[in-house]
């Protein structure tokens, strides 16, 4: 008896693709990443699925797909679901919880949502009134959905988006949805600067935990932009604050959430060089591959990311860090690099930090 198909529409074509690039955690561009993900689904004792159905499948444009729903069974087990009909239940999920918002699309049009109408023309106070009905208890991936919502309807527009940062920065759904999970470390959305200034306004370090991790995360933002910007002033009055004014154990840092805690680890590299210190900067190069060595096996899959990640991007954008640092650095992950394209090893450092880059900013395009 042949096996069934499944006629799939675009839109569950799109959503299938964005839901293996969350579980893979790295685009899906080439027959090369194609191939990896079929790897990664034999790993985890799976039926095989062939590259070459997976680039048919994924990669081709403007092709009526049929695939098996016995294979759109296999890819819904690897993304953590039991069946297809219960992937597709999801995505069904999801784009109700779009709809909530105004966002809703059709074969021949996209529109733009009502949310992102809001922020265009400025008309703030019913969408406060939306967005204060969640609490950060809300499914993470719907709050990855609203924060992209939110992101791309601020950088799309050409207005100030000062009264918007005024009004929402103190709401937690928008502090975890946008701030938090889509940060804009290259400052691309409107008036960010001013936005993140916003989000630190009342921020005490010492209050709790939580507060530390906001302070921490939204002025090592501030002092990598400042950084690499060449406005040195500005980078040095953050790097004090963070780095001398203040003094935090490593017993609090060890209760921050991975990211920001090795931001500020890692950015002390750039306050040491923007000082001309540059033997301790040598040092801190050390001991940054070092505290990887001891930290990496105590991480889950994205934290091990964000670590390289972090670490690499300052390795990068320094003009004193030696290339045999950048080896050693892609040594200490060498057992990450192996959930990875085959390819992306050999590649200079540089050219392997966008395809690690785990801002929600950077990896999720709606």
């Amino acid at each position: 008896m042949p096996k069934p198909k499944y006629i799939l529409s675009t839109f569950y074509k799109s959503k299938l693709y964005w839901k293996l690039v969350e579980t893979v955690c790295f685009p899906i561009l080439t027959k090369s990443d194609c191939k990896k993900i079929s790897d990664l689904i034999a790993f985890k004792n799976l039926p095989r699925v062939s590259e070459s159905t997976l680039y048919r499948l994924l990669l081709l444009k403007n092709n009526d797909q049929t695939p098996y729903l016995h294979t759109l069974d296999i890819l819904a087990l690897f993304c953590g679901f039991a069946n297809w009909q219960k992937l597709e239940h999801h995505f069904n999920e999801v784009s109700k919880f779009e709809y909530s918002y105004g966002k809703f699309s059709n074969r021949n049009n996209e529109t733009n949502s009502l949310l992102k109408i809001c922020i265009h023309r400025n008309d703030l106070k019913s969408l406060y009134e939306f967005s204060e009905q969640f609490d950060t208890s809300l499914n993470f991936e719907k709050k990855l959905i609203l924060g992209a919502e939110f992101y791309y309807s601020l950088k799309s527009n050409k207005n100030k988006n000062k009264n918007f940062y005024k009004n929402f920065s103190q709401l937690p759904i928008v502090r975890e949805s946008f701030y938090e999970l889509f940060a804009d470390p290259n400052f691309e959305i409107n008036d960010y600067e001013l936005g993140l200034s916003y989000y630190l306004s009342g921020t005490k370090p010492y209050k709790s935990i939580q507060s530390l991790q906001d302070f921490i995360f939204g002025n090592s933002l501030l002092f990598r932009y400042y950084y690499l910007s060449d406005k040195k002033t500005e980078a040095n009055k953050i790097g004090k604050k963070i780095y001398e004014e203040n003094s935090f154990s490593e017993s609090d840092l060890n209760k921050l959430y991975i990211f920001p805690r090795i931001r500020y680890l890692a950015y002390k590299l750039f306050y040491y060089y923007l000082n001309n210190q540059i033997l301790k900067a040598k040092k801190h190069e050390e001991w940054l591959i070092d505290y990887a060595e001891k930290t990496i096996d105590k991480l889950e899959l994205v934290e091990k990311r964000i670590l390289f990640y972090t670490i690499a991007d300052v390795f990068c954008n320094n003009n004193f860090t030696i290339v045999e640092r950048h080896e050693e650095l892609k040594t200490t992950f060498k057992k990450l690099f192996e959930l990875l394209p085959d390819y992306l090893i050999k590649l200079p450092l540089k050219s392997i930090i966008p395809y690690l880059d785990q801002n929600a900013s950077v990896r999720w395009i709606l």
